[in-house]
C-alpha cells in the first residue's frame, strides 16, 4: 500500500496535495496547479511582486525592536534573529468540495525571520487573559456567537 501511494511522486507531470479540510491527498496536474497558484499570486490587492530579498532588511528592523524592548525592561526578553532565513512559501491545498477545485492558498514561515515572535508574544500575554473570557477553539466561539447576543469587543490571539 505504501508503495503504491510513492508511485505518482515519480511523475513529474503529477503533483500530490492534501486536500483541503480532510486527511486524503489528491493527484493534480503540475501543470494546472502551478497555474492555479499562479492565479492566486497574480492578485495584487493580496500579493505584491518583489525585485529583492527582503529578509536582511526585516532581521535589521526588527532587531531594531527586540535591543529596544530588552533594554527598557528587566523582565522580558526576546532573542534576537539570527541564522540563515528565508522568505515564506506558498502551496496550496485543493479544495475537492468546490467546483473546479480551487486552491486554499497556504503560506508556510517557519523559516521566516519573525516566526518566533508571535510565539513569544502570546506565551507573554496569555497569562494576562482571563480563562472566562477565553474559548478553547473556533467551534466554541461560533457556537457562542450563535448562542447569544453579544456586546463589546472580540479579540483573537
Amino acid at each position: 500500500m505504501r508503495e503504491a501511494a510513492r508511485e505518482p511522486r515519480k511523475e513529474a507531470h503529477v503533483t500530490m496535495r492534501r486536500a483541503d479540510k480532510t486527511a486524503a491527498f489528491v493527484l493534480i496536474d503540475t501543470e494546472e496547479y502551478h497555474s492555479k497558484l499562479d492565479l492566486i499570486l497574480g492578485d495584487s490587492s493580496k500579493f505584491e511582486k518583489l525585485s529583492y530579498n527582503p529578509i536582511e532588511e526585516i532581521k535589521r528592523e526588527a532587531n531594531k525592536r527586540i535591543e529596544k524592548i530588552n533594554a527598557a525592561t528587566n523582565a522580558v526578553h526576546f532573542q534576537i534573529i539570527t541564522g540563515d532565513l528565508s522568505p515564506g512559501y506558498l502551496y496550496g491545498n485543493v479544495k475537492t468540495h468546490k467546483n473546479g477545485n480551487p486552491l486554499r492558498p497556504i503560506i508556510s514561515q517557519g523559516l521566516t525571520p519573525t516566526y518566533h515572535l508571535p510565539k513569544r508574544l502570546n506565551s507573554l500575554l496569555t497569562s494576562y487573559i482571563p480563562n472566562v473570557h477565553s474559548v478553547a477553539s473556533s467551534t466554541e466561539f461560533l457556537g457562542k456567537l450563535k448562542g447569544s447576543p453579544t456586546s463589546g469587543t472580540i479579540a483573537s490571539l
